[in-house]
């Protein structure tokens, strides 16, 4: 496997980018794909792909997405900011991870049906608790597109979520 995308090579070849993101942007691809249960782009569309323009798409995984999107977004922030982001998107995937398993699909509607439903509102009129709902929505969206498990867990994932909820609660 591949630990950076080709589009995120180009990025880091046009930017001084230092080793340290490097190392954190290689960390979140490997951790992204692991936890996914799919990829980003299903292999026979990929195929398909590749058949009509003689190139596979640079984008296949969920790690390769992220990666993109973390670097394209966040490339100019601090090696120590752009590491808390890393961290948030991980303790994300594994919150989403921890909060959908096992649940049922009455449950995805709700919180499908509440984001919805403050999607109508006015922003400037948003409280804390639609931006919790409008957060849990992006969670179960990952969880849904993602194909997340709790199979795809290690006794590292649990210890780590663990010890960054602590510093968070701390902090």
């Amino acid at each position: 496997m591949k630990t950076i995308n080709s589009i995120t090579e180009e990025m880091i070849s046009n930017k001084k980018v230092s080793p340290r993101k490097i190392k954190n942007i290689i960390l979140i691809k490997k951790f992204i794909d692991r936890m996914a249960g799919r990829k980003f782009i299903p292999d026979s569309e990929i195929n398909k792909i590749e058949a009509k323009y003689g190139v596979k798409p640079a984008i296949q995984t969920w790690g390769d997405y992220f990666q993109i999107e973390i670097v394209r977004d966040h490339v100019s922030k601090s090696d120590f900011e752009f590491e808390k982001i890393i961290q948030t998107v991980s303790f994300d995937i594994i919150s989403s991870i921890l909060i959908f398993s096992g649940k049922d699909e009455k449950f995805f509607e709700f919180v499908k049906e509440r984001n919805i439903e403050i999607s109508l509102k006015d922003p400037a009129k948003l409280n804390s608790e639609d931006e919790e709902n409008i957060h849990l929505g992006i969670l179960l969206n990952y969880y849904q597109e993602m194909g997340l498990s709790m199979d795809h867990m290690t006794n590292e994932d649990f210890s780590y979520f663990e010890s960054f909820a602590l510093r968070k609660a701390v902090s």
